[in-house]
């Protein structure tokens, strides 16, 4: 999924090149690339975004999915007073990487509660509790975000050519877990599953299509 993701939003800069949007506009224009009626987009405004840049943000709710309500929430988040987007004024190499990478890690949740029962997976210092706000560490450290975060290490290395050590998000885990290796651990087994399956369905398909992919 993240490579054919990955594919349809890096196209749009060739399929859209010189044209401007308003910021809705390309959050709209993003969106139609996706099919599932319960993933949606919404855009919002921050002043610490910088010019010609937003930031990606992503939420999946698995309450809302065991209704078969839209429960993964993508949103984009533009610089406070801009009006219009040019899609040649932005890196979209890179703002594609980051949407594919969001998007994947959302689905990613939805795919583990599913397997769950909608259900989240034991939290960080409480199994039974997330916390997810009282620290970063709570919500690093759920196995929830250790399954999803290991897959963004997966991404960058695959996409970048790039050592796990390398990766922001391994970084980010050694950062908070300096004191508990464990947890980095985990992240490390995880990624490594992630890595091993994407070889495999690689070693299934032809030469061009691997080619293709990176």
């Amino acid at each position: 999924m993240f490579f054919e993701t990955l594919r349809r939003i890096k196209s749009i800069a060739t399929r859209h090149s010189g044209k401007t949007y308003t910021p809705e506009g390309l959050t709209h224009l993003i969106r139609m690339q996706f099919r599932d009626p319960q993933l949606q987009f919404q855009t919002s405004r921050d002043r610490r975004v910088a010019r010609g840049n937003f930031w990606i943000g992503g939420e999946y709710r698995c309450t809302d999915d065991e209704q078969d309500e839209p429960c993964i929430t993508i949103t984009l988040t533009y610089p406070a007073k801009q009006k219009t987007c040019n899609i040649d004024h932005h890196n979209w190499n890179k703002m594609a990487f980051h949407i594919a990478d969001v998007v994947t890690h959302e689905y990613l949740h939805q795919w583990y509660s599913r397997q769950r029962g909608y259900r989240n997976g034991p939290g960080y210092r409480d199994r039974q509790n997330l916390r997810y706000s009282e620290s970063m560490q709570d919500y690093l450290g759920c196995e929830d975000e250790i399954q999803a975060h290991a897959f963004n290490v997966c991404s960058e290395m695959l996409v970048y050519g790039k050592s796990m050590e390398q990766t922001k998000t391994y970084k980010l885990y050694q950062r908070h877990f300096r004191n508990d290796p464990k947890v980095v651990l985990k992240l490390k087994q995880q990624a490594v599953k992630y890595i091993k399956r994407w070889e495999q369905s690689n070693e299934q398909v032809g030469p061009r299509t691997r080619l293709h992919s990176r």
